[in-house]
């Protein structure tokens, strides 16, 4: 049986736009409410935002939305929403949306595209850091409020990361270059704890394993967790550092900050 070849194409129908909105149901748990309905991302798309899908032959396995960013100073974007129908996940359908939605910004003079992420999921943290080479200089608290889903009633706490398109280390990442931190590397950086602020201009900041499984038998230490990883990365980005990759350490995963030049 021939093989169904993949494509990644911008969306063009409000049907396509449909099974978007369907496919980040599977692939987030999220009720309808924490979900742009079509006319929403139709919209977005139309007034200068993108939507692009990955399709094998005629299914939508996952897609990417962006809307306009326009309070940067320069031409961006705000990446949405990346999301990939369960069964197709672990395909680096992820990495193929994303490096089209580089390509389209590209093309039309964008060269920053900026997107949230929960900061506890090691997965996520990963591919933004160390696959694309994204940056984060911005921890936001509880940005969406109570979205409920995979996160239950924790706090909806969002690193912002920051993707420069044109930089050395993003054109890197597009050869598949990793920014990636050896684990004897990261040994002989100072830990961040407890808000103390390192004297050096590199440093790791650990979080809890296994999110967010590990926390839905106690949310209060969830919660916890996430206070005290929150007051550390304000505190650290407010000062001029920016988490430039992640890495699994014998104590459990950790950000990699650097101090950004001045």
């Amino acid at each position: 049986m021939r093989a169904r070849r993949l494509r990644i194409r911008e969306l063009r129908s409000p049907a396509e736009f449909a099974e978007a909105s369907q496919a980040a149901k599977a692939a987030w748990g999220f009720p309808d409410l924490m979900v742009p309905p079509p006319p929403d991302m139709i919209t977005a798309t139309h007034s200068g935002g993108m939507t692009a899908g990955a399709f094998e032959g005629e299914d939508l396995l996952g897609f990417v939305h962006a809307v306009p960013r326009t309070n940067l100073g320069r031409p961006a974007i705000h990446s949405h929403l990346l999301a990939v129908r369960p069964a197709a996940q672990r395909r680096g359908l992820s990495v193929l949306l994303k490096l089209y939605q580089r390509e389209w910004c590209l093309a039309r003079g964008i060269g920053l595209v900026t997107w949230t992420f929960d900061p506890f999921m090691l997965r996520n943290a990963w591919l933004n850091l160390v696959r694309l080479g994204a940056t984060v200089p911005v921890f936001l608290p509880n940005f969406y409020g109570r979205i409920g889903g995979i996160y239950g009633d924790l706090p909806s706490d969002r690193f912002e990361a920051h993707w420069r398109l044109e930089s050395p280390r993003v054109e890197r990442a597009t050869l598949g270059e990793t920014s990636e931190v050896k684990p004897e590397e990261a040994a002989a950086l100072p830990v961040v704890r407890s808000g103390r602020l390192p004297s050096t201009n590199r440093a790791l900041l650990p979080f809890p394993a296994g999110f967010p499984e590990v926390f839905r038998d106690d949310p209060a230490a969830g919660i916890a967790a996430r206070s005290r990883f929150g007051r550390s990365a304000a505190a650290l980005f407010a000062r001029g550092w920016e988490a430039v990759s992640v890495v699994e350490t014998a104590d459990g995963p950790a950000y990699v900050l650097e101090r950004r030049s001045a």
